[in-house]
């Protein structure tokens, strides 16, 4: 049995989020919703099982992170929600650690990208000579997305990727070649 290890990420300094507030934070490729409540940090995962909302957009009511989009609650430190419903409906939570220098946030360090079908066709669209691409990323393209992302980072390609939440987020590309 393999042992997951942890990686730290600083994602806020001490003063930055305000008791009874919610905050977006990136740790490595993660979104998270961090939330300061109780004198206390919570790390959620920042999307909303209902449908998607971003939680770190929200706000605590009532001692509950309310998502933005369909007031749907969660306890703000455990990521629970209220009541009993038959399903498990709760956020995946990650460890915070409040150092001298901020807030910390501990992920399971990624596993080595394995390349996939979409990796080629990025490479294929950078072997033909595209050097832009101007897309809307929803559920259905985010394996595409993130292989053109690699190509960015590889120096390839310019990738820009607009955020589209919910049904219909299809891949519209625009390609520019030289």
């Amino acid at each position: 049995m393999s042992q997951t290890t942890t990686k730290w990420f600083h994602v806020l300094d001490l003063d930055e989020l305000p008791e009874g507030r919610v905050k977006t934070v990136v740790a490595g490729h993660k979104s998270l919703a961090l939330t300061h409540y109780e004198g206390k940090y919570g790390a959620l995962d920042n999307r909303c099982p209902h449908q998607g909302g971003p939680l770190g957009e929200g706000s605590i009511e009532n001692g509950y992170l309310r998502c933005p989009w369909h007031g749907w609650d969660y306890c703000p430190l455990t990521g629970q929600s209220p009541g009993s419903l038959d399903v498990d409906d709760s956020l995946e939570t990650f460890p915070t650690e409040i150092r001298e220098d901020g807030i910390y946030v501990g992920l399971p360090e990624e596993q080595a990208h394995v390349k996939t079908v979409t990796d080629i066709m990025a490479e294929t669209m950078v072997n033909w000579g595209v050097t832009h691409v101007f897309g809307m990323v929803g559920h259905s393209n985010l394996g595409l997305a993130d292989a053109l992302r690699r190509q960015e980072e590889q120096g390839n390609l310019k990738f820009i990727g607009i955020r589209h939440e919910g049904a219909g987020g299809h891949l519209r590309l625009r390609l520019t070649v030289n």
